[in-house]
């Protein structure tokens, strides 16, 4: 075995995830110093009040609400962020990196909101940041694309980034059940703090997206601006039709390479059932790649639970700790180099699935048909159903459009929307084709 290398590093924040963090640095830490000879060796953990309830199982010698243990010891060359939020933390963080500290972070609402920030403090003290496991869950996908996919062109990544969300839509699917009876689940229930992230609105996935596409595509974009939509106002009908169609619902994150731009967004999304992202099921998170060179690329992992997370905390203070001995040059960060715009939603082109609740009269169809043809948009498949309710009868036309762009669908729509036999909200998803489109 090659001589052991001690790398001391401070962990901030002994919640869930700090305290399981701690429980996997104690299982892993001789495994780990056997397989890369660092010894990994935890000297202070951060937290925020005295009156903190301390676990039994942590070393209570370790524990201090003195920031200045930490910033005053040389020893320690890392920290790991597992505090969460924006402030204190990033008060905190920036006083680390000022004292020369390379920084793990699992926080990704800090890294969305500051990453430019941290950026230019990283540069100007030369030290490392790992911003992979606030991506959530276990997948290396940061490093993916930066070493693995290095000599590739990536025309698109299509990602499923919320394992909770994508656990409820499994749910949803296979029980054809509505959104307030999977979250009555006990195995929902359990999943305790996560019910948080559920990605309501899609902001979630916005953060992710926002950390991925600065650290590996080189386009900083604040995650406010991305277009995100959640999972909130998805229900049965929306499930079912969905299914006798030939789809299932993903809640997706989509980015593209256009010649001049980058196209972001977040939307649940009409997936085709043969697409091997419909497997991805549960609390699975995936990352589905299109390149020039080895095609369709697809990594999967779970996506939710603090083992999946802190796997990646310990894989980067290693990567960290090789580096800073392999190496004293470090390039700097540039989060902008790639230089293109973000492409905004209503000039993207794609494929949209369409439901007008209606009157039940004759006509209808096709007086929606023409309204789309007027702005030339293309239907692949149409098809009209009647609900009996007890006090009336409703009517559904579904429809399905080859890829047109978003704003002629929008004003489709609106024009559709006020017409007297249009009974209530018209719902839009887009679809996913059978295959990744190519650069535009």
């Amino acid at each position: 075995m090659n001589k052991k290398k001690k790398i001391n590093f401070a962990l901030l924040g002994l919640g869930k995830l700090g305290q399981g963090f701690y429980r996997i640095w104690e299982q892993k830490r001789a495994d780990i110093l056997e397989e890369t000879s660092f010894d990994l060796e935890l000297k202070k953990i951060l937290v925020r009040n005295e009156q903190f309830k301390r676990p039994s199982f942590v070393d209570h010698d370790l524990i201090t609400v003195d920031l200045t243990e930490i910033l005053s010891d040389d020893s320690i060359s890392i920290v790991v962020d597992a505090i969460g939020g924006i402030e204190p933390t990033y008060s905190i963080i920036k006083k680390t990196i000022e004292h020369g500290k390379h920084l793990v972070s699992a926080n990704r609402m800090l890294l969305a909101s500051k990453m430019s920030q941290l950026a230019e403090l990283a540069n100007k003290h030369k030290i490392y940041i790992q911003p992979e496991p606030s991506l959530g869950g276990g997948v290396p996908i940061i490093s993916a694309i930066q070493r693995d996919l290095l000599a590739n062109d990536i025309h698109q990544l299509i990602g499923i980034l919320s394992g909770t969300s994508n656990y409820i839509l499994s749910e949803m699917t296979a029980r054809e059940a509505s959104l307030k009876e999977v979250l009555k689940l006990p195995a929902v229930q359990k999943m305790g703090e996560t019910l948080s992230v559920i990605d309501y609105e899609g902001s979630d996935a916005a953060q992710k997206i926002a950390i991925l596409a600065a650290s590996s595509f080189g386009v900083e974009v604040n995650y406010l601006h991305i277009h995100a939509e959640g999972i909130a106002d998805i229900d049965l009908l929306d499930i079912q039709s969905a299914k006798e169609l030939g789809y299932e619902i993903k809640l997706l994150a989509i980015l593209k390479e256009h010649q001049d731009s980058f196209e972001i967004r977040i939307h649940p999304t009409f997936v085709p059932r043969d697409h091997p992202l419909t497997l991805v099921r549960q609390e699975y998170t995936a990352y589905f790649i299109e390149t020039d060179l080895l095609g369709d690329y697809m990594l999967y992992g779970k996506g939710v639970g603090i083992e999946a997370t802190s796997s990646l905390l310990l894989r980067d203070i290693v990567a960290i700790a090789s580096l800073s001995y392999k190496t004293s040059r470090r390039d700097n960060y540039k989060l902008d180099w790639n230089g293109k715009s973000i492409l905004p939603i209503e000039d993207i082109h794609s494929g949209y699935y369409l439901r007008f609740p209606c009157t039940d009269k004759p006509g209808v169809i096709g007086e929606i048909t023409r309204i789309l043809g007027q702005h030339e948009i293309n239907i692949a498949s149409a098809h009209a159903e009647v609900h009996r309710q007890e006090s009336s009868d409703i009517g559904y036309v579904h429809i399905l459009i080859e890829e047109a762009t978003e704003k002629d669908v929008k004003k489709s729509i609106d024009e559709i929307a006020r017409l007297p036999f249009i009974r209530n909200k018209i719902k839009l998803f887009r679809t996913l084709q059978g295959v990744v489109s190519k650069v535009l």
